[in-house]
């Protein structure tokens, strides 16, 4: 009976042991409460990333985002950040980033081409059906 109560302590600490790894491993790879948002404006997706504090406000023509003290518009034709104007084609995906420093950077990303059964034959460069 003593051996069998000694392999269920034992039992017992290996699985509090891994489910403290678990939780320490949670912890240590937390991003610290930082989020992304998606925001269609437009054909286009404006993503803002690695941000403390995020607002954001429909304007007339597209939206307006507050991040960490920066102001970002973005439209379907423009994008400024704390009004100057970035050089991105309207066609082209957004990805806004602020760093630790509070530095803020935007990138083009090229769009996701739509999926294969919602082109037509033409565009998706099949042989159209006989």
């Amino acid at each position: 009976m003593t051996s069998l109560k000694g392999l269920l302590i034992a039992l017992g600490l290996v699985v509090v042991i891994a489910l403290g790894i678990v939780a320490a491993l949670g912890l240590l790879t937390s991003d610290k409460g930082r989020e992304v948002r998606h925001i269609a404006v437009g054909e286009r997706t404006v993503t803002v990333s690695h941000f403390k504090t995020f607002t954001q406000e429909s304007t007339a023509d597209g939206v307006k985002i507050e991040v960490d003290g920066h102001v970002v518009e973005a439209t379907p034709e423009e994008i400024t950040i704390d009004d100057v104007e970035q050089s991105i084609d309207p066609s082209q995906d957004v990805e806004i980033t602020v760093d630790e420093s509070g530095q803020i950077t935007a990138k083009a990303v090229a769009a996701a081409p739509p999926p294969a059964d919602a082109m037509s034959p033409e565009e998706s460069g099949a042989a159209p059906p006989e």
